[in-house]
């Protein structure tokens, strides 16, 4: 490792960038652990705080992560969410098993806020359901969904566990072709979710909320979604119609 001392550039960082430099290289091997702390201090000839404060960053952007009594280990390939996709399937064509848990499921609740976004009554009754979704054993999402009752009569017969967007074809003839939704980072407050998520306070996430769209133009419904951004990455094509 070449680390110059007399440069501009904090040590920290010089080091923070070979990491991710061997680690996109191939060098070092995804869920396989990095050299540990004394061994890059050795290497770099700094000091141990050094090497921490770079490990430390990496670890909060999601590049590392932390086993106890074990060392540091580099984070795995994240799920990618491209065009209209179900989790089920893109944690699917990751090689892992999509694994949903129902936190709570209510019928017959007017929400006039939820209503006026899909162009409805404010007097009009929802299913709502929160929905913790798992790639295997890593929690990955909690998802928030507003739906019609009118839209999907007798939903609370069906199996909520699997994939909505297959729920919705397969028994009521939903096809979703289009979202109109809006990304951001943000930061979870809620101890409950963060406990769900098994994620820090300080670690960003993906807030993606918006409306899902049928092939005939229907406003189906609506949802709120939060995703670990060290295990999902959201592509969007964006292209000019004029």
């Amino acid at each position: 490792m070449h680390i110059n001392k007399k440069s501009p550039i904090p040590l920290y960082f010089q080091i923070k960038n070979y990491i991710l430099n061997e680690i996109e290289s191939g060098h070092w091997s995804k869920n396989n652990p990095i050299p540990s702390e004394r061994e890059l201090c050795d290497m770099a000839k700094v000091s141990r705080m050094t090497v921490r404060h770079a490990i430390n960053e990496l670890v909060n952007e999601g590049f590392l992560y932390r086993l106890k009594g074990k060392g540091t280990y580099i984070t795995h390939s994240k799920i990618e969410q491209k065009n209209i996709m179900s989790f089920s399937d893109m944690v699917r064509n990751k090689g892992e098993m999509p694994i949903t848990e129902i936190l709570f499921f209510e019928k017959e609740k007017r929400l006039p806020e939820i209503a006026l976004k899909l162009d409805l009554e404010p007097e009009s009754l929802f299913y709502h359901m929160k929905r913790l979704r798992r790639a295997t054993d890593v929690p990955v999402a909690i998802e928030e969904c507003y739906i019609p009752k009118a839209y999907c009569p007798n939903l609370e017969r069906h199996d909520l566990s699997k994939s909505l967007y297959t729920l919705l074809l397969e028994e009521y003839n939903y096809s979703i072709s289009q979202l109109d939704v809006k990304i951001e980072a943000v930061l979870i407050h809620n101890e409950q979710e963060l406990e769900l998520l098994k994620i820090a306070k300080h670690l960003p996430i993906l807030k993606i909320y918006g409306t899902s769209i049928t092939d005939t133009g229907l406003p189906l419904f609506y949802e709120t979604s939060f995703y670990r951004s060290d295990q999902i990455s959201y592509r969007v094509n964006i292209f000019n119609r004029e």
